[in-house]
């Protein structure tokens, strides 16, 4: 039922690849699922903040660069600029979220790579499952 939700939202989205959804599915499912795990385990402790906010920073800066990427694809001119300019607007303003949350708000900083680091994970057990049922 879940699955079925958030393939027609990913769609709705503009994710038309099979890949591409398979993977932003799995991004949204580890990093909501668990920074929801975590923060309440640890009774909503400062670095499972900290991990939330990361794994949320990942996931939307992960989803918008499988966007953007799959609607490049199709342009020809221009594109690799474009996307250069994109990359680096999205880069400011990861900056800035970091900033605020390392130098303003001082989480843990572990705590913040941990969540950031979903992505990382989720790549490479996404990569790895597909793999392994190309082979059977």
């Amino acid at each position: 039922m879940i699955n079925r939700t958030v393939e027609r939202l990913l769609m709705r989205s503009g994710f038309v690849h099979p890949e591409v959804r398979i993977i932003i599915r799995n991004q949204i499912y580890v990093s909501l699922g668990t920074s929801l795990v975590i923060v309440l385990v640890t009774l909503f402790s400062q670095w499972s903040l900290a991990f939330a906010a990361g794994a949320i920073l990942a996931l939307i800066n992960f989803w918008a660069m499988a966007r953007i990427v799959q609607a490049l694809i199709y342009v020809r001119k221009g594109a690799p600029f474009l996307l250069f300019a994109i990359f680096m607007g999205k880069m400011i303003l990861s900056g800035l979220a970091l900033y605020w949350l390392i130098g303003v708000e001082q989480v843990p900083i572990w705590g913040l790579v941990t969540g950031l680091g979903t992505v990382v994970a989720n790549i490479a057990v996404t990569g790895l499952v597909q793999m392994g049922q190309k082979k059977a």
